[in-house]
């Protein structure tokens, strides 16, 4: 019987893939929180004071954070391709995925209203 000697760096950059958009649904969750909080007619109505600026600290860790994420997956993406292995090829997909969403989110973050 052959044994199979472990693709160490296969697992390596699935592992890569996984921490990239682990990374990114957490910098959503600071998107979320660090942004101005939007005034309702109800919230008008009652009355009720709302945020209008940013906050910085999430903002600021938000923006390191993807542009992070960014170059994390530029960065497997590269040696995705150059171990040029049929079988971890799919990674491509979710890599390419990862660096599309972190720049539509900054461009989100960029253009958003004020």
């Amino acid at each position: 019987m052959v044994q199979r000697r472990i693709d160490w760096l296969g697992r390596l950059l699935a592992g890569m893939t996984l921490g990239g958009w682990a990374l990114y649904v957490l910098l959503l969750v600071l998107f979320h929180y660090g942004r101005p909080e939007q005034e309702f007619g109800y919230l008008r109505y009652l009355e009720v004071e709302v945020r209008t600026h940013w906050l910085s600290l999430p903002t600021y860790w938000f923006h390191v954070g993807i542009w992070g994420a960014l170059g994390l997956a530029v960065t497997t993406f590269t040696l995705v391709h150059l171990k040029g292995r049929r079988h971890s090829q799919y990674l491509k997909v979710y890599l390419v995925m990862l660096a599309a969403a972190a720049t539509f989110t900054l461009l989100l973050f960029y253009f958003y209203p004020e």
